[in-house]
């Protein structure tokens, strides 16, 4: 026996809509979060070097050029105020980073539940075909149901599971550039405001 994806979707019933939904939903944040990461340069260690040889930062997208070039500019203000204006730029381009990711890691926590809705709903009208039929039921007159709830549990892990481990995925690459922004202050500080 053999279906295609079509007669999947329509067998799992009316709880595979919004699992179509988090799905697409899913891959635009995916592609979208791919593209936003790939286009950007993250090279902490020319950009500190650059900085600190008072050479222009580079042009592009380098996050961490961008938070120096606003450290270099602010530096003759003051200590204080240019860890302020980094701080917010830092504030800023965090939350960049961070776009969509807490989506994705809703569409992984609901879409298994919304798959298990779907498996009790595959039950109730299993049982009650079993109710009426009485004493005459044969496991084909059930299966219907059983079958229609496993689907939509399928489904809801086919989209749960690209989402968790993406968002994961992005969440370290968003870890990875804190510390990034933590230690190409530090040294900027440093260069620029040394204790004497």
């Amino acid at each position: 026996m053999e279906f295609s994806i079509q007669d999947l979707f329509i067998k799992g019933g009316g709880f595979m809509w919004p699992l179509l939904i988090l799905s697409v939903i899913t891959v635009v944040i995916i592609l979208e979060r791919l593209i936003y990461y790939t286009l950007r340069q993250y090279r902490l260690s020319r950009s500190i070097t650059r900085l600190e040889s008072g050479k222009p930062p580079e042009k592009g997208l380098n996050p961490l050029s961008r938070l120096g070039e606003i450290f270099s500019k602010e530096a003759p203000l003051g200590e204080k105020h240019c860890l302020n204006v980094t701080e917010r730029e830092a504030s800023r381009l965090i939350h960049q980073h961070e776009r969509g990711l807490r989506i994705l890691a809703l569409i992984a926590a609901i879409s298994p539940l919304i798959g298990l809705l779907g498996t009790v709903w595959g039950m109730v009208i299993a049982f009650s075909k079993i109710a009426q039929l009485g004493e005459s039921v044969t496991p084909a007159d059930f299966a219907d149901g059983i079958w229609t709830g496993l689907l939509t549990t399928v489904a809801g892990l086919l989209v749960a599971i690209p989402a968790m481990a993406m968002a994961k995925i992005f969440e370290a690459r968003v870890d990875q550039l804190v510390h990034d922004l933590n230690e190409l202050t530090s040294h900027l500080r440093e260069h620029f405001f040394p204790k004497n």
